[in-house]
Order: structure tokens, then C-alpha cells, then sequence
């Protein structure tokens, strides 16, 4: 074996190790979500079903899928379920980024009721588009001011907001501090809330 030959074997070997030690669990980039165009908030044409949601929040992302979001391999991450304001889960990992779904209660308005309100102060979003996923009606919004002070850090979220029902929402919020980005979407918080959405909307389609 030429001395040439041993030193591509050499290198072969260590990318191949340093892959395997990698621990990631996708083999591929995750798709970005696939959106349609903006559709009547009501009558919601195929209500999505919340009752698995209701009973376990942190249950409706599989492993694979909490790596694709925020952080792979996804063991680092952490998931709390909690009910101030509505049945939701937050999933967090430092240096990454924070997702949490919540279906915030019934007196908080339902999608039809959020939109009119935005129509009416359109001052209280920095980016606001309405659009469809998984063929519900849904609102992918910035809050003005679009970041906020935290604990001396910076915090900058976007939430995708879908009507699973004509009365009831599901928020999808992806929060990153200053500097942080996430393995798959950088900082691109929008994306990374889309695509929580979409896997949320068919694990629930599902069940």
C-alpha cells in the first residue's frame, strides 16, 4: 500500500468515526413545512382532533422529530408540561431554542377572533401572514416589539397560530435567545414553528 493510499484510508476512517459519534438520529436536513394559501378561519372544513393532545401535550413529537426542530441528537432536550393559560408543553435546550404548543384557553379568543383584532391594530405585529398547513387556517406572526429583554439577554420568538376548531387554537411559539441557533433552522424561528406545526397537525391526524 502506497504511503499516499494509507493516508485516504487514514482520513476515511476518522470522518467515518467522527460520523458515527456524532450521535445524530436523521440521516437527512428536515423538508421545510409545506404551506398552503390563506383559507377562512371559519368553519374550520377538518377539525383537528385535541383530545391526545389534552392528555399528554408533550407526548405529540416523537424523538426524531424534537432533533429536527431544535437539537440533534435530542437527548439534551428537555420537555415540561405545564396549564397556566391552557394545556401546552415547552421543549428546551440551551444554546438551541425553546418550542412550545399550547391550546390556550377558549376565553382567549379563537383564530377568527385574533385576526380581527390584528385587522383592527395591525401596530401589534412586526410580520404577520396568514396562510394554511394541513389544510387549517393559520397566522404565522412577529410581536412588535419583536424582541424582548430576558434575564439581560434578548429573546425573539415567531408563532404560528391554527385554528384546530372554529372556537379552538393551537400556537406553536419558537423562541431563540440572541446568538442562538438551532441545528437545522439557524435562526430562522418562523421555519422552525412551521415545522412544528405540520408534525404536530399529522401526529394528531394520526391518533
Amino acid at each position: 500500500m502506497t504511503r499516499t493510499l494509507k493516508i485516504s484510508v487514514a482520513v476515511l476512517t476518522s470522518l467515518l468515526i467522527a460520523g458515527c459519534g456524532s450521535g445524530r438520529i436523521l440521516e437527512n436536513r428536515p423538508s421545510p413545512a409545506l404551506t398552503g394559501p390563506a383559507i377562512p378561519a371559519v368553519p374550520v372544513q377538518d377539525p383537528l382532533p385535541l383530545d391526545s393532545f389534552m392528555a399528554d401535550p408533550c407526548g405529540v413529537l416523537e424523538r426524531a422529530e424534537i432533533a429536527a426542530l431544535i437539537a440533534d441528537p435530542p437527548d439534551k432536550v428537555t420537555a415540561d408540561r405545564y396549564s397556566a393559560g391552557g394545556h401546552a408543553c415547552k421543549w428546551d435546550q440551551p444554546k438551541a431554542g425553546v418550542l412550545e404548543v399550547r391550546n390556550p384557553k377558549v376565553g382567549l379568543g379563537s383564530l377568527e377572533d385574533r385576526m380581527t383584532r390584528r385587522r383592527e391594530d395591525p401596530a401589534q405585529s412586526s410580520h404577520w401572514r396568514e396562510l394554511s398547513i394541513g389544510g387549517l387556517p393559520s397566522v404565522e406572526q412577529v410581536g412588535n416589539p419583536p424582541v424582548f429583554e430576558h434575564e439581560g439577554s434578548t429573546l425573539e420568538a415567531c408563532t404560528v397560530e391554527v385554528g384546530a376548531t372554529d372556537t379552538e387554537v393551537l400556537e406553536f411559539k419558537y423562541s431563540q435567545f440572541d446568538g442562538e441557533k438551532s441545528q437545522y433552522w439557524g435562526d430562522d424561528r418562523c421555519a422552525a414553528a412551521l415545522k412544528a406545526a405540520e408534525f404536530v397537525i399529522g401526529n394528531l391526524r394520526g391518533r
